[in-house]
């Protein structure tokens, strides 16, 4: 009887042991697993790829002690496998793109400790099972970024602010530069709304007020005290207007293109004042019908008449990685414009027997310019900031363009009336030279920190002028021959003389409309600028490139 319990007393005690080393096992295979993905996941982004992955979560398992048994037998494995981890479902998704996450498994047959060799299939494998993740964060936009403002932009922006918001907006020139130069976190306006996490920032709906309201909190919270004061005075309330979802909603654009695995981690990334301001209040007039308001400026410039703005949709600024589907994306601003420029005096040009007065006609130059787009094609995490570089693919904003008398583009300007011997014979005109279409091609950008800085921007130019509206004043300019018109008064007996006329006044109206046309330099790009849009040309503005820190998920 006593042998009997003493045998019992034993098995139990044996079966102890042998349960507390399985879990002594899975506690160092779990210790290998982690320790293998955490390495593994640093190298999934980098040119070796999954390869690469696969041989590191190896040599970091052999440098923890676990070696890969090659033998038949197998008795202990390492299984390496790279995908996407998502805070959706699946977590982990091993065929997903692009590659953020590494996934390991290591396994071990135990046999027990009081087994006759005789038995070496008795026993049972034990696994763990590690993920890894980690996310390269680019954050960039598209547009011109103003570096410094001057009088002059000080009262356009007062001026389109007034337009939008419906309330007389009056920013000296030095509170507009101090918006210009500051930034948000976006961490610091969901604190500010009162929300936890980014997808509830993205989701929320706000109005104009509120959401001006917010940023003023977010900068007061971070010290910045002069700014918060300054966007009090903007924090208007505007009748009538579109809520702001900063991440869109439905037909309705939003402020942020966001293409994150786990949005939280755009909490560090910031967005600029001002652009966000201009951004915000283009939203809350914004109509998908394209029956925004018409903001008509006044800013006593020399040679303008007048400009009348429509906003047809507002920036974006993007923050997300590189090779999703579909990519992220920063775009420009889209709007309708219109310049009416005045006549400007001219003095009599001499053409043989001929003469050619003075424009009489203000001539009205009108844009229509489409958004234009940047896009994040590759992140590529090295080991040093020069080597680490993002790649950004850029469309500058399509435009067309239409010289008239009028914004419809019809109608024909009235240049100037031709005289013979002193005699008035016949008048110069100019017929609408139709839509042009200006479309330049894509370009990639590359960004990388050799500086010691991501914080950087590029622009293509597509212009042969090299200035914002130099395409479109050559455009303008080549379409003249086939624009101009000669009525002759009276009869057609000049004959051969107007002809002659005719082809001397091209070469002689090019050197008098240039300088008219290069008012557009003065009073488009200031006016785009401020909107966050370019012609012709395209301003990548890199603000940040963040290669994530490794994080266990699961």
């Amino acid at each position: 009887m006593l042998a009997a319990i003493f045998l019992i007393l034993a098995v139990v005690l044996l079966g102890a042991i042998d349960i507390g080393n399985i879990y002594f096992v899975r506690r160092q295979l779990q210790r290998t697993a982690d320790m293998a993905a955490m390495a593994a996941v640093q190298m999934v982004s980098m040119p070796a790829g999954c390869t690469g992955a696969r041989n590191t979560a190896t040599a970091t398992a052999l440098a923890n002690g676990f070696a890969v048994d090659s033998t038949p037998a197998k008795t202990t494995t390492l299984t390496t496998n790279c995908g996407r981890w998502t805070t959706g479902a699946p977590a982990f998704n091993k065929d997903g793109t692009p590659l953020n996450a590494v996934q390991v498994q290591a396994q071990q047959f135990v046999q027990p400790f009081f087994v006759a060799p005789s038995f070496p299939n008795l026993g049972r494998t034990v696994s763990a099972t590690a993920t890894a993740y980690t996310t390269n964060i680019d954050q960039f936009s598209l547009g011109t970024g103003v570096a410094a403002i001057n009088t002059q932009q000080s009262a356009l922006l007062n001026a389109i602010l007034t337009g939008l918001l419906g309330s007389k907006i009056a920013l000296s020139v030095a509170d507009t530069q101090s918006i210009a130069a500051a930034n948000i976190k976006l961490g610091d306006l969901m604190t500010a709304l009162n929300l936890g996490s980014m997808q509830a920032l993205l989701a929320t709906s706000v109005t104009y007020q509120q959401f001006v309201v917010a940023m003023a909190k977010a900068l007061q919270s971070g010290g910045d005290t002069v700014n918060a004061t300054i966007l009090q005075t903007l924090a208007v309330n505007v009748p009538g207007s579109q809520n702001i979802t900063l991440g869109g909603s439905g037909s309705t654009p939003g402020l942020l293109s966001l293409g994150l695995s786990n949005p939280d981690s755009a909490a560090t990334a910031t967005v600029n004042v001002l652009n966000t301001v201009v951004a915000a209040a283009q939203i809350s007039q914004y109509n998908p019908n394209g029956t925004a308001p018409v903001i008509n400026l006044t800013g006593g410039l020399t040679g303008v008449a007048g400009i009348s703005l429509q906003l047809i949709n507002p920036p974006v600024v993007a923050v997300g990685e590189g090779g999703l589907t579909p990519p992220i994306q920063a775009s420009t601003a889209a709007a309708n414009l219109t310049v009416t420029l005045l006549p400007v005096g001219l003095q009599p040009l001499d053409l043989f027997v001929a003469k050619v007065s003075a424009f009489s006609t203000p001539l009205v130059v009108s844009l229509k310019v489409a958004g234009g787009n940047a896009t994040l094609t590759s992140v590529d995490c090295e080991s040093t900031k020069a080597a680490t570089t993002a790649a950004i693919k850029v469309t500058p904003s399509i435009t067309s363009v239409c010289l008239a008398s009028n914004a419809s583009c019809s109608g024909s300007i009235n240049v100037a009336s031709i005289s013979v011997l002193g005699v008035n014979v016949a008048t110069l005109g100019l017929g609408s030279t139709g839509w042009l279409s200006l479309s330049p091609a894509p370009q990639t950008l590359y960004f990388n920190g050799s500086t010691g800085s991501f914080k950087t921007s590029q622009t293509i130019n597509s212009n042969q002028l090299g200035s914002d509206v130099g395409n479109l004043t050559g455009t303008l300019l080549t379409a003249l021959p086939n624009v101009l018109k000669i009525t002759v008064l009276g009869s057609n007996f000049l004959g051969d003389i107007l002809s002659t006329i005719l082809s001397g006044l091209t070469n002689a109206l090019n050197p008098v409309l240039t300088p008219i046309f290069n008012l557009l330099d003065s009073v488009l790009v200031p006016v785009l600028s401020l909107l966050g849009v370019q012609v012709g040309t395209a301003t990548v503005n890199n603000q940040a490139l963040t290669c994530g820190v490794a994080q266990l998920v699961q």
